[in-house]
């Protein structure tokens, strides 16, 4: 089984939509999903993920799920001036300004406004029965082969809920993950179950915030959620 782990496009967060770029992103993105191949898609409820995955859906004739533990997190935590900011949004040289570098046990030093460890095993519980649900059941830190499957997945969701549920599949901290990667909106990470026994799968990551559909329909890539210095 693979996932498409995918970022909504790019969004109109007044109009709780996607922008006019954005609906050509995803228009890009369903027509390049066509040509991967999806059998089953899932999305977040909000609606700037359904509205990304209503292209996908429409073209591929496949009938889409809702699953509401994939919603964007609303999880806070005050910027340099004191103003409440995405969690996942704080500066890597915070997160990394001594040793050892913050796990899930140790984030709540960032995030006064929540206990994110407690949210945290939230999403991982609600992850782990998803993927019971397809076949995979979590034991420890692998998944024990239940009804195997070749399916390709789809699930539209969300820049941080991205971010924190691929730490978990991956099983990397989440401090880290939030400020080392970033997603693109529109941006495909592929997540294959890597079957090297009869028995386990074990998720592990072949690709990125990939958008070769923006580059092919000659659609520049939204910087929207990326608070570096950039061009």
């Amino acid at each position: 089984m693979k996932i498409y782990l995918i970022r909504h496009a790019e969004p109109d967060y007044p109009n709780r939509t996607i922008t006019a770029a954005g609906h050509r992103e995803a228009q890009a993105l369903a027509e390049h999903l066509q040509l991967l191949g999806v059998d089953r898609i899932y999305s977040s409820p909000v609606e700037r993920a359904v509205h990304t995955m209503q292209y996908t859906a429409a073209l591929l004739g496949v009938s889409p799920t809702i699953e509401p533990w994939t919603r964007e997190l609303n999880w806070q935590t005050p910027d340099a001036g004191g103003q409440p900011m995405a969690a996942w949004n704080i500066p890597g040289e915070t997160v990394r300004a001594a040793l050892p570098f913050p796990g899930r046990d140790t984030w709540a030093q960032y995030a006064p406004y929540g206990d994110y460890a407690r949210d945290y095993e939230t999403i991982c519980s609600a992850s782990d029965a998803f993927l019971e649900r397809l076949g995979y059941v979590r034991e420890e830190g692998r998944y024990r082969i239940a009804a195997p499957s070749r399916d390709a997945v789809a699930v539209f969701c969300h820049l941080g809920f991205g971010l924190t549920w691929l730490s978990h599949l991956l099983e990397l901290p989440f401090p880290l993950v939030w400020s080392a990667f970033w997603l693109a909106p529109s941006s495909v990470t592929t997540i294959v179950f890597e079957e090297r026994s009869e028995q386990w799968v074990v998720p592990r990551c072949t690709g990125l915030g990939c958008v070769a559909h923006l580059h092919k329909a000659g659609l520049p890539v939204s910087t929207m959620g990326l608070l570096a210095n950039h061009d």
